[in-house]
């Protein structure tokens, strides 16, 4: 029995060129994915997050502490 494989087909043959192929396709969306910046700057910190210490930006006012005679 013969077996059917053509080796004109055969991808191993080229199995090195679809590795670097892969390699540079992860590291270009690697690198777009650090370099992606956003259209506002608001220094680092972001202010509308909205998530557990959503309710610390507000300002409580104290009053004024009366000293002790």
């Amino acid at each position: 029995m013969k077996p059917k494989k053509n080796p004109k087909k055969d991808l191993n043959l080229k199995r090195g060129i679809y590795f670097v192929l892969g390699l540079l396709l992860i590291l270009l969306l690697i690198y777009i994915a650090l370099e992606w910046k956003t259209s506002e700057d608001n220094g680092g910190y972001d202010l509308g997050w909205g998530g557990a210490f959503s309710g610390l930006h507000t300002v409580i006012k104290k009053p004024p502490l009366i000293p002790p005679y």
